[in-house]
């Protein structure tokens, strides 16, 4: 693989052709801008899911079997509330049907949409954000046809993706969050374990060595707990 510096700067790049291009990608244009590269499948299985991690479509990938499970094997019950939006729009949808044209073809996906969204469904994320972003996606894939030309099978592919990258997105989202709490509490102790062996307050700089950190880095843990650093230092 190229360098480290060189593959983010890579990353950044393939991220904006992603914007410009709705934030999707197909798995040929990832393996394509990658060719030079020469990544090894597991490698791009790797890209693939960091752009999902950015909310970007990969139309095309599916994630390998063994290692990761597949949404649609761990597909989570609704909870009370998520049983209630989904019945009242389910009840938008029937509405719908007997109108124009478009609303008669929005009729027929929107339920699909809904489908594929249960099938995906992570007890994490509530289903009426997964159904929008599945429909998000959907007006976008229906805007490539034109109307009673649609290509069934590409529109819910589309679908599927972005359905796929918003779970991911949303799930590294609480990662990083937990990861933040595992942080704060860790420094909590170690700060708390110090000041009691030493038997007076512990500075920044002695907290960084024990825990192999920088001082920046733990000045940022200090902000993002909502603490400032100096009172920190005293109260500690």
């Amino acid at each position: 693989m190229a360098d480290r510096l060189e593959f983010r700067s890579k990353l950044s790049s393939i991220q904006e052709l992603a914007a410009g291009q709705g934030n999707r990608l197909t798995m040929e244009e990832i393996e394509q801008f990658f060719e030079e590269d020469s990544l090894s499948r597991e490698q791009t299985e790797l890209v693939c899911d960091y752009l999902l991690s950015q909310k970007v479509s990969v139309i095309g990938y599916k994630k390998q079997p063994g290692k990761i499970i597949e949404a649609e094997e761990e597909a989570a019950d609704l909870d009370g509330e998520e049983q209630a939006y989904l019945a009242d729009y389910m009840q938008d949808i029937e509405g719908m049907r007997g109108g124009s044209v478009e609303e008669a073809r929005m009729a027929y996906y929107l339920p699909l949409v809904v489908d594929t969204a249960l099938k995906m469904h992570q007890k994490e994320v509530f289903i009426g954000d997964m159904i929008q972003e599945g429909n998000i996606s959907l007006m976008a894939a229906l805007g490539r046809f034109e109307a009673g030309a649609d290509d069934e099978v590409t529109v819910m592919e589309e679908v599927r993706a972005g359905i796929h990258a918003f779970i991911e997105s949303q799930t590294e989202t609480k990662r990083q969050d937990r990861k933040m709490v595992d942080q704060v509490a860790e420094l909590d102790e170690t700060i708390r374990h110090m000041s009691e062996d030493m038997g007076r307050k512990v500075s920044l700089d002695e907290v960084a060595q024990q825990l192999g950190m920088t001082e920046a880095q733990i000045e940022a843990i200090l902000h993002l707990a909502g603490e400032e650093v100096e009172e920190a230092r005293e109260d500690k």
